[in-house]
């Protein structure tokens, strides 16, 4: 169960069936919000706070952003959103490298795949991932 203290970072999904991430990429920049699950995560989601865009069922499926949360979430028609900064990395650290390093293999998007967002990864996952993130 995530918590503030074992929160490394918010991982928001996106299927690019449902998505178009081609807009994205030529911008250079996730989406400015991203649908969230009213539950008790998206009640600990808040400003600064850091996220990972996960792109699903694609050949390169992985990281393809890495960012902060701008706000908490908000409510509008019935629907919760997050406001995000995420700017796109050059290249997506893919699923399949992101499994080849110890202590990765069990982080909830491999175990969870089809759960509603935000996913997580913990304070020890944050700290590899970040390892294998390229330099801004």
């Amino acid at each position: 169960m995530v918590t503030p203290e074992t929160l490394g970072a918010w991982v928001i999904k996106c299927n690019p069936r449902r998505t178009p991430v081609d807009a994205m990429r030529a911008s250079g920049r996730a989406r400015p919000q991203w649908c969230v699950a009213a539950n008790y995560r998206s009640r600990l989601m808040h400003a600064d706070q850091r996220v990972l865009l996960w792109v699903t069922t694609h050949r390169d499926r992985g990281i393809w952003g890495c960012g902060r949360l701008l706000g908490d979430p908000v409510e509008e028609d019935g629907r919760w959103h997050v406001p995000v900064d995420i700017p796109l990395l050059r290249r997506p650290v893919t699923a399949a490298e992101l499994a080849r390093l110890p202590g990765l293999r069990t982080m909830e998007v491999f175990r969870s795949p089809q759960q509603a967002n935000p996913s997580w990864a913990s304070r020890a996952e944050w700290a590899l991932i970040d390892a294998v993130l390229p330099p801004e």
